[in-house]
């Protein structure tokens, strides 16, 4: 180890050469061959390393996954720097190639800040962009954590609607394809077109005014009256055909009806005809209901987004970015039975804000909001205008959070939550883009109920 090596750290470049040798006389030299570990996960953090030839890299640990943090070369200063609150390597260190390092334990730190003040200088800002940094990069796994839980909250959302439009086509298929057949067998026996019209004149008379609003139970019933009469007049696939008819309000007595003009003989062939219309119609329907879910669900993300739109700050619609919000979480809140309680005001004036942003504030406390309630719990989101600002506040009826820790919840990196299952950033997050929009966040807390309040200014006219 010579002077010279301690001057590829930039730190140490124009020093004194009696004070490098003194550092070289307290440092300790280590070597390390391809792939050893220069520090191990949760290691007592001791020394500073400055590194003299060489390379290394570093992983850190999230949710059990090991990942590449960042690499290190000659010339840089890592490991345990003066006044840092480091006790333990959070990931593990690992040599590239062979590298030697010089290791200054924090025995000597205040000795050589004593000795070379603008060393000390230095290392306060190496320190504070180390923090920038290791804060830059938790947070952007905190909005990969959030995206990768909307992601799959919206595939969830998207396969319902996806899947019941291929199994309503599949079963349209069906339908369509027994539909020929029919209509020869018809033809054959003689039945004229305003017959059939009559027959479904006589059975839409006695059909629910809004079919599929029956309750299971009577349906049910219905269904079982249904396949009795359809058996006795030797219909086919009787209960199948039932459940349709049932699902769309038919009776038996408009089956009667029905029976009475139509010849015995081609009785069946017209309630058949019939009943894949109905179903047809239905299928359409499904598809219809199915498609129009998609386009929403498009139109939502495109506004929790805001693809279209400028990044600067604007008029946003508090309304809009929570409803959009509360669609993008959708999984989340059937998934544990979540009641939503929405209490808008009325005429609630635009605040100026980035509506990106915005957003991450909304599905952060909401998420935090669903996680904290039972299966079944309520989360109520109220809105209301006070002057020239607007307050969102979001309330659930957890169990609350504890009186030691309320004070901790804003703070980087300070979690509740099981270890790999939050970065503690989220509320960090929301309490730097409100502040950053001029606004403020409070949080009251008991058992039984927590409540956060965000309130923002009114955009200009």
């Amino acid at each position: 180890m010579t002077t010279a090596e301690l001057r590829q750290a930039v730190i140490f470049e124009d020093q004194p050469e009696e004070e490098l040798e003194w550092l070289i006389s307290v440092a300790e030299e280590r070597k390390f061959e391809d792939g050893e570990p220069l520090a191990e996960r949760n290691a007592p953090a001791e020394h500073m390393t400055i590194v003299l030839e060489g390379a290394f890299q570093v992983f850190m640990f999230n949710r059990g996954q090991r990942m590449l943090f960042g690499r290190g070369k000659v010339g840089d200063v890592t490991g345990l720097l003066p006044f840092s609150r480091m006790q333990k390597f959070g990931g593990e260190a690992l040599s590239i190639g062979t590298s030697r390092f010089a290791a200054v334990h924090k025995d000597y730190f205040m000795e050589m800040i004593s000795r070379m003040p603008e060393v000390g200088q230095r290392l306060v800002a190496r320190m504070t962009d180390r923090v920038r940094e290791s804060s830059r990069n938790e947070q952007q796994q905190e909005k990969m954590m959030s995206l990768g839980k909307l992601s799959a909250g919206l595939a969830h959302e998207l396969n319902n609607p996806a899947a019941a439009i291929r199994r309503a086509a599949a079963e349209l298929r069906e339908q369509l394809d027994a539909m020929p057949a029919l209509v020869t067998r018809l033809v054959g026996q003689g039945i004229a077109p305003d017959q059939i019209d009559r027959a479904r004149a006589a059975l839409a008379g006695c059909k629910a005014p809004t079919p599929g609003t029956v309750s299971a139970l009577d349906r049910s019933d219905r269904e079982d009256e249904l396949g009795d009469w359809l058996s006795d007049h030797n219909v086919e696939r009787p209960f199948v055909v039932a459940e349709v008819l049932a699902e769309e309000g038919v009776t038996p007595q408009a089956l009667d009806r029905l029976a009475a003009d139509i010849p015995e003989a081609a009785l069946t062939d017209v309630i058949l005809w019939i009943e894949r219309g109905l179903a047809a119609e239905r299928l359409l329907t499904d598809v219809e209901r199915s498609s129009v879910r998609i386009s929403d669900l498009v139109a939502s993300i495109k506004k929790y987004s805001h693809m279209d739109q400028s990044a600067e700050r604007q008029a946003v619609d508090v309304h809009d970015g929570l409803d959009s919000t509360l669609t993008m979480l959708g999984h989340e809140i059937r998934k544990k039975s979540v009641r939503i309680v929405q209490e808008y005001a009325n005429d609630l004036p635009d605040v100026a804000a980035y509506p990106g942003e915005l957003n991450q504030v909304w599905t952060n406390l909401l998420d935090n909001a669903f996680d904290a309630v039972e299966e079944g719990g309520e989360v109520k989101i109220s809105t209301r205008q006070e002057g020239p600002i607007v307050c969102v506040t979001v309330t659930d009826n957890g169990s609350g959070i504890p009186e030691d820790i309320r004070e901790k919840i804003f703070d980087p990196f300070f979690t509740t939550k099981e270890p790999g299952a939050g970065t503690g950033l989220g509320l960090e997050i929301v309490h730097r883009i409100i502040r950053q929009h001029d606004g403020r966040v409070n949080v009251t807390s008991e058992p039984g109920r927590t409540s956060f309040e965000v309130c923002l200014p009114v955009a200009e006219a």
